[in-house]
């Protein structure tokens, strides 16, 4: 891959991108320069945690504190679309390990996480998608009240506006879109003005020769199946990355009752009574320095799917079992607490096309004069090559896309419901805690049911590299975050992340006739005189049983880096965290507004479903819903 080196380029990037940051008010770097106590104390200046601050600081009267374990970060790979292709910088990244997969060949994984302000939406691959109207009703169905598709859809269009392409773009590349679907929120939703020459013939295969429908309003009005556009989280002025930082924090970031202090961390939160009252906050580089900071109203915990049930069960606040054995003081037994870890599975094999288009993602790392006239153009110009991300093409596919077996397929997940066969295929965590067992039962039934009705259970999405592999968008597996020390440093002592990816039977029959699907797509009509091959799992692979072992053993991941809903938001009887209001269930003072509260994975990449979950979560607080 190329980069800027020289340093004219560098030059030019700096003039183009000041550091709004540099002199507002409220950024901290030390300890000692936080106050005693604020109104509210956000853990985590990610997507939510921005979000929630901007709209409580909207009043003057309100004090916000964000702590934050990352800092600012204005570098050209952060910015320029082009790079989301690629893992940002170490240094702005967590990467979490997982235990050994028992279903995976007992392979071992790295999440990647954002630990930067901004979290995620600084790293991620940019994509602005929505999930299945199903999706948002099982959340309300499931015991939230207010939480359903048409609420969300209200939170949606108030977190977001989509730029339309120009007329000549959306001529050229047949971009399709619904403005309906969107507002005019802070999160900037635009296409790029170039695409990949092989993305044509990728759409023509899906479209003309396997015959999925091209849908014209981008999948935003809850019913996503089909092929469509998507947009990419990029702002319309300078083509360059929009994110929870830029279009949250900055516009906030000169008000003298907000607060950031970066390069920290919170470790726990301090309780009395079953009510929180502050919060203990480490310095990264020397754990030596912390010091206690007070909630006037509430502590909010935005730390995300991992590190948030980690603060939590340091905090007391957590299974009883795995806090006594750690030698915690436990404020509230909540088993859910790490528990009902989801993301969506990969299958995406390894494919190569023998006579390749001679423009593909790689030609940026094998050609310098390419590079150099695309670094060129959009610097003059915000054109070209470098304002796409990871592609604007996204398949969704139902159940009966993908079998004519569906119908049995669902039966069997529902009359399961009626044996104990399910309980086998969830981790032994889950085995001796009945609140657990009634919360998985309670979601697979109404999965079971949104399956069987047509929701979406496969995302298929291409650019300029060979293949286009599955990711499961249903997934029924169930996996845990926890703790095993009392250490609360979020990158040097994580939690034991098990995400238990492939343990249900389901999703590998599904992630099977997934695979079997790209096999089809990759010797379509269109393809052909790209020469595609397969290079894993590879033709060996050929049964249905000979392809199910090579996914679990070479080539399935647990990750799309997409981690959620360790802290539910369900019933304390169904074994979730925190109640409809996202307040945690048992402790006064105490809310949990990021991807940890979902009770199900959507259809979706998660940044828009985030934006509008953290909009609807500071309306909440501010009691105005």
């Amino acid at each position: 891959m190329y980069s800027p080196r020289n340093p004219l380029k560098k030059a030019a990037w700096l003039c183009l991108v000041s550091s709004p940051w540099a002199g507002a008010l409220g950024i901290l770097r030390d300890l000692g320069a936080v106050k005693s106590s604020y109104d509210y104390i956000i853990a985590g200046g990610g997507l939510s945690g921005l979000v929630v601050a901007n709209r409580l600081t909207e009043s003057s009267n309100t004090s916000v504190l964000v702590v934050e374990y990352g800092d600012f970060e204005d570098s050209w790979n952060v910015a320029i679309p082009y790079y989301a292709n690629f893992l940002q910088s170490p240094s702005l990244m967590f990467q979490i390990p997982s235990v050994p997969q028992r279903s995976l060949g007992n392979r071992t994984f790295s999440l990647p996480l954002g630990a930067t302000v901004g979290g995620g939406t600084t790293v991620n691959g940019m994509a602005v998608t929505r999930g299945d109207r199903h999706d948002y009703d099982t959340w309300e169905k499931i015991g939230n009240e207010g939480w359903g598709w048409k609420e969300m859809l209200r939170y949606f269009r108030k977190s977001s506006t989509l730029n339309a392409p120009s007329p000549a773009a959306a001529e050229q590349f047949g971009y399709r879109y619904s403005l309906d679907g969107y507002g005019d929120g802070p999160l900037q939703a635009s296409f790029p003005t170039w695409q990949w020459p092989d993305g044509y013939l990728m759409t023509k295969a899906w479209t003309e020769d396997i015959g999925f429908p091209m849908r014209d309003d981008g999948g935003t009005n809850g019913d996503p199946l089909g092929v469509f556009w998507k947009p990419i989280s990029s702002d319309r002025k300078n083509v360059t990355r929009c994110s929870a930082r830029t279009a949250y924090y900055n516009p906030a970031q000169n008000r003298p009752n907000l607060d950031i202090l970066v390069r920290s961390y919170v470790a726990r939160v301090q309780t009395k009574n079953h009510r929180a009252e502050g919060v203990e906050v480490l310095s990264r580089s020397n754990s030596s320095e912390k010091l206690s900071v007070a909630a006037r109203k509430e502590v909010i915990l935005a730390a995300g799917a991992i590190h948030t049930p980690q603060i939590l069960q340091l905090s007391g606040i957590g299974p009883r079992g795995l806090l006594e054995g750690l030698n915690i003081a436990v404020v509230e037994d909540l088993p859910g607490v790490g528990a009902n870890y989801q993301d969506h599975p990969t299958t995406r094999g390894f494919w190569r096309f023998n006579n390749p288009n001679p423009i593909t993602l790689e030609t940026f790392a094998t050609n310098a004069t390419f590079f150099n006239a695309s670094w060129n153009e959009y610097m003059a110009n915000r054109t070209g090559p470098l304002t796409i991300a990871h592609g604007n093409n996204r398949l969704i596919v139902s159940l009966q896309n993908l079998t004519s077996d569906h119908a049995l397929m669902a039966d069997s997940l529902l009359s399961s419901l009626n044996s104990s066969t399910y309980l086998a295929y969830l981790p032994q965590y889950y085995r001796d805690k009945p609140t657990l067992l009634a919360g998985y039962r309670a979601q697979l039934s109404l999965l079971a049911r949104s399956i069987s009705r047509g929701a979406a259970i496969l995302e298929y999405t291409w650019s300029g590299r060979p293949g286009a592999g599955g990711a499961l968008q249903k997934p029924l597996s169930r996996g845990t975050v926890l703790i095993n020390s009392t250490d609360p440093h979020p990158a040097l002592a994580p939690p034991l992340l098990d995400p238990d990816t492939l343990t249900h039977p389901f999703d590998a029959r599904v992630a099977v006739l997934g695979f079997k699907l790209s096999r089809r797509f990759m010797a379509s009509p269109s393809l052909a005189g790209l020469q595609p091959e397969e290079l894993s799992p590879g033709p060996r692979a050929a049964t249905d049983e000979e392809l199910e072992r090579a996914l679990r053993e070479r080539v399935a991941s647990p990750h799309n880096a997409h981690p959620c809903c360790t802290a539910a938001m369900m019933p304390r009887r169904l074994g979730g965290v925190v109640d409809d209001k996202l307040r945690v269930h048992g402790v006064r003072g105490l809310r949990v507004v990021d991807a940890s509260v979902l009770p199900v994975i959507p259809a979706a990449n998660l940044q828009a479903t985030m934006y509008a979950v953290a909009e609807k979560a500071a309306d909440t607080i501010r009691g105005r819903v």
